[in-house]
């Protein structure tokens, strides 16, 4: 990209740094979710697997990565997969 002013260039650099990071944060997040989600199946730390994963969420909901909103979408949608693996697990063991 041929941008002529000097302040265009530098603030095209910053986009591009900022990008690279962003990505790599909901990508982290992506991975401690299905991990999470793992440990359904796995039998191991729900708690801890959840606790990691949210804090993820929200340390990219407190910088420009993600929106406040979608954070707390994704922390509910994983908290209610999570809630609904350790009732279907106390129902299994009840019986």
């Amino acid at each position: 990209m041929a941008l002529r002013h000097k302040s265009a260039q530098k603030r095209h650099r910053q986009s591009l740094k900022r990008r690279m990071i962003n990505r790599s944060r909901k990508s982290t997040i992506k991975t401690f979710t299905k991990k999470a989600m793992a440990t359904i199946t796995n039998g191991e730390d729900m708690n801890a697997a959840q606790s990691r994963a949210e804090s993820l969420i929200d340390k990219a909901a407190k910088g420009s990565t993600m929106h406040k909103n979608t954070a707390a979408r994704k922390k509910s949608r994983l908290a209610k997969a999570l809630n609904k693996a350790r009732a279907e697990q106390e129902g299994a063991a009840q019986n």
